[in-house]
C-alpha cells in the first residue's frame, strides 16, 4: 500500500501561467547543452513548442532568458542570460523553501495517516 503524500507544483503567473517546472527543466537543459534544439529533443518537445515556452516567459518577465546565436560555420547555440540565471536560481530556492514548509505542515496535519 502506498504511503499518503502530497504534491505541489509551483507555477508563476501574471495574466496566465508562464513559468513552472517545465520551463525550468528546458532552461537547465539549454544551460547544459548550449542549445535550445538539443534541450527540446531531450524533453521530447518540438523546437517550436520549446521556443514558444521560452518566448512566453520572456514576454511575461520583460527580459530575455536566452542569448541566441544563429548557425553558421561554427554552428548556432543558446546560452542563458545573466538575468535568466538569477531568475531560475530564485525560482529554485523559492520552490525548495515552499516544499520544506509544506513538508512540515503535512506532517503536522497528517502525521496520523503517514
Amino acid at each position: 500500500m502506498k504511503k499518503l503524500h502530497y504534491y505541489i507544483q509551483i507555477r508563476l503567473a501574471k495574466k496566465e501561467f508562464f513559468f513552472g517546472p517545465g520551463v525550468l527543466s528546458l532552461l537547465r537543459l539549454v544551460q547544459k547543452y548550449k542549445s535550445l534544439n538539443i534541450a527540446s529533443k531531450k524533453m521530447n518537445l518540438s523546437y517550436s513548442k520549446a521556443y514558444k515556452m521560452v518566448k512566453g516567459s520572456e514576454e511575461a518577465l520583460g527580459f530575455k532568458l536566452l542569448n541566441r546565436k544563429i548557425g553558421g560555420l561554427g554552428g548556432g547555440g543558446s546560452t542563458l542570460t545573466p538575468e535568466c540565471v538569477k531568475f531560475i536560481d530564485k525560482y529554485s530556492d523559492f520552490s525548495k523553501d515552499i516544499d520544506e514548509k509544506a513538508s512540515e505542515l503535512f506532517k503536522e496535519y497528517f502525521n496520523d495517516y503517514i
